[in-house]
């Protein structure tokens, strides 16, 4: 149920903040961190690193409503990237802090338990992974698709 939550969450930021056009043009994006989630999420898994308790709907051994909340905070990641290194590394550090923040919440809640992992570990695993999805959405998607564009809907019409 945490996941659900969480997924409603993202995807209301999503659409409240970014112009539909916009979330249009960054589909790719849903589709890059969706596949890497799985990938990540599983890998770490059955590595033993943590794993996910509470799953209504599993993909393998991850939820699927977080890899839909890890989804809508890639759109709402890749959105305001520039071409500026820092906001790149900005983006990332803050995101893989927040994840790490959720994850402590997801422990207390019951809906994650670390395995070999802990916060710093469990850190410095979500900036490699984030670094590694900031990489594939330009990649993928383009730089000038992802620098360009109407990034944010007006407060006030």
């Amino acid at each position: 149920m945490e996941y659900l939550i969480v997924c409603i969450i993202a995807w209301t930021l999503v659409f409240i903040t970014i112009p539909l056009d916009r979330i249009k043009e960054l589909y790719l994006v849903v589709i890059i961190s969706i596949i890497w989630m799985i990938f990540i999420d599983n890998a770490s898994v059955y590595l033993g690193y943590y794993s996910f308790e509470h799953i209504l709907i599993s993909v393998g051994k991850a939820s699927l409503f977080q890899l839909f909340a890890y989804a809508g905070v890639g759109v709402l990641m890749i959105n305001w990237l520039t071409e500026y290194s820092i906001t790149k590394l900005f983006s990332v550090i803050n995101v893989a802090m927040a994840f790490t923040l959720l994850q402590y919440i997801y422990i207390q809640t019951g809906a994650l338990k670390y395995g070999s992992f802990d916060m710093i570990l469990s850190f410095i695993h979500n900036t490699a992974a984030l670094s590694m999805f900031v990489w594939l959405s330009l990649y993928i998607v383009g730089e000038d698709k992802v620098y360009l564009g109407n990034k944010t809907k007006p407060i006030i019409k």
